[in-house]
Order: C-alpha cells, then sequence, then structure tokens
C-alpha cells in the first residue's frame, strides 16, 4: 500500500480541528504549522485522490459532488474559527515534510494575506438581466439610442421603419457597454456604503454567465450589504435588471494563493 498524501483544505490561522465529515467520509484531520500559519489537512490514500484517479473519474458526478460538498463544509467550518485561506479542492501535498517546506517559503505572504482575511467574510452580488425589459430599458440608458426613439416616435411609417432597423444595430452595439457600467454603478453604490474590497467578474470572465460582483466585508456588516441590495430592487426592477446576493462564503475570490 503507496503511502497516504495529505488533502489540504486550506491555510488558518489557528490550527482548528473540524467538527464536520472529512473529504474522504471519517474524521481523521491533521495541521502541520510554521509560526502564526498552520495548514489543515486529512491524509487520504494517493491512488483515490491524484490526478490521474480524479481524471478517470470525470463523468463520476456523484463522487464529484460529494468531493466538492465536503470539500465546502470543511472550510466553511473553519471559516467561523478562525481566519482562513480557503484551497481549491484537490489540493495534495505528498506529505508533511512538503507541505511545511510550503509554510515556510510562502509564510510572509501567508500571513500578510491572513491579516488582511481576518474577521472578514466574501459575499456575492450577480448581476442578472431580463432580456426584454432590458433591452427596452437600453434605449433610455444611451443617449444616441434615446434620441433614435424619440425620432421614432414623431417619423412616418416609412421613416420610423428604417429608424428602427438602426435601433436594433444601436441596441447590439450598446448592450456590452451599458452592462459594463451598470456593473460599475453598482459596485459604485456599495463602496459609498461599506468600506471593503470588490472584485467584478464580466460575462467573459464566466464564460458567458451573468456578471458578478464579489464583496469581502467584515463579518459585522452584512446588515449594511443587504441593505444596499434591498435598494436596488427599488432602482433597477423596472429595467429588467435583479440583483441576487448570497453568502457567506469563504474567501476565495480575495485569497488566491500561487502554489508554485
Amino acid at each position: 500500500m503507496t503511502e497516504p498524501v495529505l488533502y489540504v483544505y486550506a491555510i488558518a490561522r489557528e490550527a482548528v480541528t473540524p467538527h464536520v465529515e472529512a473529504i474522504d467520509g471519517g474524521s481523521g484531520y491533521g495541521s502541520v504549522s510554521r509560526g502564526r500559519v498552520h495548514a489543515i489537512y486529512t491524509p487520504v490514500a494517493r491512488e483515490e485522490y491524484a490526478q490521474e484517479a480524479v481524471d478517470r473519474r470525470s463523468a463520476d458526478l456523484e463522487w464529484l459532488g460529494s468531493i466538492g460538498y465536503r470539500h465546502q463544509a470543511v472550510v466553511s467550518h473553519l471559516m467561523r474559527d478562525t481566519a482562513i485561506i480557503p484551497l481549491r479542492a484537490f489540493t495534495l501535498f505528498s506529505s508533511e515534510a512538503s507541505l511545511g517546506k510550503y509554510l515556510e517559503e510562502s509564510g510572509p505572504a501567508l500571513d500578510k494575506l491572513l491579516d488582511r482575511l481576518e474577521g472578514k467574510q466574501e459575499w456575492t452580488l450577480r448581476i442578472e438581466l431580463e432580456p426584454k425589459k432590458w433591452n427596452d430599458a437600453l434605449a433610455h440608458r444611451v443617449a444616441s439610442m434615446r434620441e433614435l426613439a424619440q425620432q421614432i416616435e414623431s417619423a412616418g411609417a416609412g421613416k420610423a421603419f428604417l429608424l428602427r432597423k438602426k435601433l436594433d444595430e444601436a441596441r447590439k452595439q450598446a448592450s456590452r457597454v451599458a452592462e459594463e457600467e451598470l456593473v460599475a454603478e453598482i459596485e459604485a453604490s456599495v463602496l459609498s456604503k461599506l468600506a471593503c474590497e470588490t472584485i467584478t467578474e464580466n460575462r467573459e470572465d464566466r464564460d458567458g454567465a451573468f456578471p458578478q460582483i464579489n464583496v469581502l466585508i467584515n463579518r459585522d456588516e452584512d446588515a449594511v450589504l443587504q441593505e444596499v441590495h434591498r435598494s436596488f430592487g427599488e432602482k433597477y426592477a423596472e429595467s429588467g435588471v435583479n440583483v441576487a446576493i448570497s453568502g457567506p462564503w469563504p474567501p476565495y475570490t480575495f485569497a488566491r494563493v500561487d502554489r508554485g
């Protein structure tokens, strides 16, 4: 039997032992510490969690789903007890020695990042657009389109037909710009009420999905964020814009670490 490898969930300020099911369905946890930085892990069978094994089971959605669920449960549990740098699923180290070496080499950067994340949590604002309402609203958000819409109202049938075709082309060109301006507007509203960090992700970043704003706030400021979120419903509903909120999450977006 081969030596186990270490499945690492997070880098933490304290060596907390989670009281939830481990990644392999058991309850075995360990930690490696270097100074004020601690890595929380579970020893797992190399042949079951190495990249080759993951590739073989890439179509096994039940298995992948259970891994994702357990990983998220452990990281969320750790987040409640200490500052963490959450790691992606299937972050493996060959031994405690290799993990300790990583902590030694990256210690100053990890320590600084943990200080920055202390007492923080991540929330997500996803900007969803209802196509028809949003397209109609574009005519009011973009000056050139607003002028075309006004001309159509007073034009004869023939000219109105041509102007509507021109308006459709202008709408296609303006949609992306207007969406970017909308996201920036929502982000600015959040920043005007909260001293927080934000990272925006557009459709290109999200493979065509709706854009979103990731927000890193103090744990005791979620009520303020919720209040800002409620104001978006009143402001944007008629434009076909829905701002969905979710969280709190472990700060994945704000804690990306390069293992090298």
